[in-house]
């Protein structure tokens, strides 16, 4: 018997040759075609079933199925959103969750400045734009990863090597250009590569050893390309560049988020929502804004900038 199954997650070779190898062991099925997202099987109905095959795709952390997988346009979702709201409670959090941490890092950071930092010369004309990109990086990133630990769920290795390199990359871009800006390159690459890997090490996990290792690279990459680009154009407008740079990193992990609920949430029926609480969120990222905030305020400043 000839089936077609749908198995939108085929992404590249090493797809294609992780599923091979199981077919090759699997009593019952006599060839196999595997194509960009579907795999035609023959298989003997006497030794095995479609369901059987199913399963064991499955198994491999790959969606599957006999009708195909429709991805919703954006129209689509947004309708979809209206008519089912209480599908999206975890979605919904995000937005609320970034905000409110936002504006509870940047009054902390108001209270600090009066209470211990006003006499610092300068302090505001040296710090008070970068403050406010620190406060709007870590929030985001916060809730990047946030919003990928609330699912527990297979995740496939293209998957999840994308959430390892998409947040890992992203992080070190952003801390990265913050600190390049006011500690110089070598302060802020190694701050930014460093929080960077962490990163990309804790959300690329979900994969296994492939989502780490994209994870890292990713944080090493985007932790030494972010300073480039603040020291690069330090004397060349870069506070007219920041509001562009960080607008688009931002879309970039809210792209993340939505690709996460369409390819690993949405009509998978063995997904957990295990989300942290908001107090529990909000302390870690204060404790790190304020590991931070003493390296940016209180640590060498390197290159150029410390003849400023």
């Amino acid at each position: 018997m000839n089936k077609r199954i749908y198995v939108p997650d085929i992404e590249c070779d090493s797809c294609s040759k992780v599923i091979s190898k199981r077919f090759s062991k699997k009593s019952g099925i006599t060839n196999f075609a595997i194509k960009q997202d579907y795999i035609d099987v023959d298989f003997d109905e006497n030794e095995t079933t479609d369901k059987e095959i199913i399963t064991t795709i499955k198994e491999l952390g790959f969606r599957a199925d006999t009708n195909p997988f429709e991805r919703k346009t954006l129209k689509e979702r947004v309708k979809h959103y209206k008519e089912n709201k209480h599908k999206y409670k975890i979605e919904k959090k995000v937005i609320g969750y970034a905000i409110g941490i936002f504006f509870i890092l940047s009054l902390l950071e108001l209270l600090s400045y009066y209470l211990f930092l006003q006499n610092m010369p300068n302090f505001l004309a040296t710090y008070g734009w970068w403050l406010f990109y620190l406060n709007i990086s870590v929030a985001t990133i916060s809730l990047g990863m946030w919003h990928v630990e609330a699912y527990r769920a297979k995740v496939t290795c293209m998957v999840g090597m994308m959430i390892g390199m998409t947040i890992g990359m992203q992080t070190g871009m952003m801390i990265g250009v913050v600190f390049g800006a006011t500690n110089g390159f070598f302060i802020g690459a190694m701050v930014g590569m460093i929080l960077g890997t962490i990163v990309g090490i804790i959300t690329g996990r979900c994969c296994g050893v492939m989502g780490v290792m994209e994870g890292m690279m990713a944080g090493l990459m985007g932790g030494t390309m972010g300073p480039m680009i603040s020291v690069m154009m330090f004397s060349d407008h870069l506070l007219w560049f920041m509001p562009f740079y960080m607008i688009i990193n931002i879309v970039i992990l809210w792209g993340l988020s939505y690709m996460v609920y369409e390819e690993v949430v949405e009509g998978n029926i063995n997904v957990i929502k295990k989300s942290k609480d908001f107090s529990t969120l909000t302390s870690i990222a204060v404790i790190v804004t304020f590991i931070l905030l003493t390296i940016m305020i209180y640590g060498p400043k390197t290159s150029l900038l410390s003849l400023v």
